[in-house]
């Protein structure tokens, strides 16, 4: 099993940023650029419980598989969406993107992920895993986001240049 934590300043207002995790499939392909599309399958009045069919391209393939919504908050100045699913038939993964507000401008986001391979022989290759790929996510993440928001009210696609990420330490 391993476990990743991380979490980015986003210059945005946090009302700004939550579309981008949940609720706007065209704000979502901008930080997750490989989902295609997503069908609902099961809907809750609760959210938590709603299971979403989530097409991917994988290379040149088109891929697919359930996430279920976990847990669910969308209040004023916390929200988290905390999807479980299994990834290439091989991993349980339990995603949570969680956003808090700084102020009215700045939102915390915090991302955590729980890896479980369904083989154990595949644990000994977490061992060796490293960060590049959520440090990327994270860096396209608040690119993307800070770069619409600042485009004078007009939302466009973004190209997203290598740069600097601002990981806050845990508490």
């Amino acid at each position: 099993m391993k476990k990743w934590k991380k979490d980015i300043i986003i210059n945005v207002p946090i009302e700004f940023a939550w579309p981008y995790f949940y609720g706007d499939l065209e704000k979502k392909k901008a930080i997750f650029p490989k989902i295609i599309d997503e069908e609902v399958l099961k809907e809750t009045h609760e959210v938590e419980g709603t299971i979403i069919r989530q097409a991917y391209k994988n290379g040149s393939i088109d891929e697919s598989y359930d996430l279920t919504i976990k847990k669910f908050i969308n209040e004023p100045n916390h929200k988290l969406v905390q999807e479980a699913f299994i990834l290439n038939n091989m991993f349980r993964m339990k995603v949570d993107y969680e956003l808090n507000s700084v102020d009215e401008n700045q939102t915390r986001f915090t991302y955590r992920s729980v890896n479980r391979p369904r083989n154990p022989l595949l644990s000994l290759f977490q061992l060796f895993g490293k960060d590049d790929v959520i440090i990327r996510f994270m860096n396209r993440t608040k690119t993307n986001i800070e770069e619409a928001y600042n485009s004078n009210g007009v939302e466009q696609d973004v190209i997203v240049t290598p740069g600097e990420i601002e990981v806050v330490p845990e508490k």
